[in-house]
């Protein structure tokens, strides 16, 4: 059994009531699960907002300008693909399918443990530094069914991070919102206001009302930022309304 926990994951362990714990199996690997009840202590004011616009090429980019790299998983994956084909040629259940299928594990397993570690780090330092948290509600099955697109997702995992920012933000006392996907945030400008129906895929062009030149992802993060606030204001009056009518 292959048995491996963090420091940090050992005093949560040992300072926690712990329900029950489940025993799996995934690529021939043995895991621990354990269901606990413990107090979470909340993260302390950062004073600022973020903006989180996802992308294909970057995978975030922040509202103040930074831009977040994707994960380089292509040695993974090109294993990952190579040990899919050797396992189409072997014998079912023979000895040299469960060598090739937990070979195939090792390396399914080494991409998403590369993926979770990399996107809790990042997850947490946004929801550290930032107490309200704006993104745009993307709808990633219709995107996976574009052709285009669905091999990008596969290892880019944008459900992971949201997922990820979304429970955070409820542990830690930040707010989490998402604006509606259909928003145009790409389109916007975010120093003038204008709309530029025909943009397609250029990466940074001029507004011809005012004359600013914008990076595409940076000027969506932006415009999120501004619905967001718009969204949450609007929020917050009609839960006002409903206190002040009752």
């Amino acid at each position: 059994m292959h048995y491996r926990t963090s420091p940090h994951n050992k005093i949560l362990l040992h300072e926690s009531k712990i329900n029950n714990v489940t025993i799996k199996i995934e690529h021939q690997y043995y895991y621990a699960l354990f269901n606990i009840e413990t107090e979470i202590e909340e993260f302390n004011n950062a004073w600022d907002t973020v903006e989180i616009d996802l992308g294909i090429k970057t995978l975030s980019t922040l509202s103040n300008g930074q831009k977040i790299a994707n994960l380089d998983t292509t040695a993974e994956d090109r294993k990952i693909k190579k040990y899919y084909r050797r396992l189409s040629k072997k014998k079912y259940r023979s000895n040299r399918y469960n060598k090739t299928l937990k070979t195939l594990g090792k390396w399914i397993t080494k991409k998403q443990n590369k993926l979770n570690d990399t996107y809790h780090k990042l997850s947490n330092y946004i929801v550290k530094n930032y107490d309200i948290i704006c993104m745009e509600d993307l709808d990633i099955k219709e995107l996976f069914e574009e052709k285009k697109f669905s091999s990008f997702l596969q290892t880019i995992g944008w459900r992971k991070l949201i997922n990820m920012i979304k429970y955070k933000c409820q542990w830690y006392g930040k707010i989490f919102i998402q604006i509606n996907r259909w928003y145009p945030s790409s389109k916007i400008c975010s120093n003038c206001g204008y709309y530029n129906k025909d943009l397609k895929n250029e990466k940074e062009w001029t507004y011809p009302h005012c004359q600013k030149t914008h990076d595409r992802d940076i000027n969506a993060a932006k415009n999120i930022h501004k619905q967001c606030l718009i969204d949450l204001i609007n929020e917050k009056m009609n839960l006002w309304s409903r206190g002040i009518a009752q």
